[in-house]
């Protein structure tokens, strides 16, 4: 079962239109966002990155860093078993240092 969390603040995300796409499966939760972080780095402010999870404790983490920082968390897929996916916009000005 996929279990879809739209943000209300965004524009749902079509599958097609990440900029990048970031494999994070077999990180833990303690180091997916130093990850994300990374790979941020290299997009655009406006850009998207979707990030494939496997470690349920991301569905609280990924949120979480996404308020710290101040990039938007568009969407976020609750798949099947311990997948999750993220999709998070790169904002120009991260109101905390990413």
């Amino acid at each position: 079962m996929i279990k879809i969390v739209r943000h209300a603040v965004a524009k749902p995300i079509d599958d097609r239109s990440p900029d990048e796409f970031l494999d994070a499966a077999g990180e833990a939760c303690g180091t997916v966002t130093p990850v994300i972080k990374q790979s941020l780095s290299t997009l655009r402010p406006g850009q998207v990155l979707e990030v494939l999870t496997h470690d349920p404790a991301t569905r609280v983490g990924v949120p979480a860093w996404c308020r710290l920082t101040g990039h938007l968390l568009v969407e976020t897929r609750v798949e099947e078993g311990r997948r999750t996916r993220f999709w998070i916009r790169k904002v120009p000005q991260p109101t905390q240092p990413t």
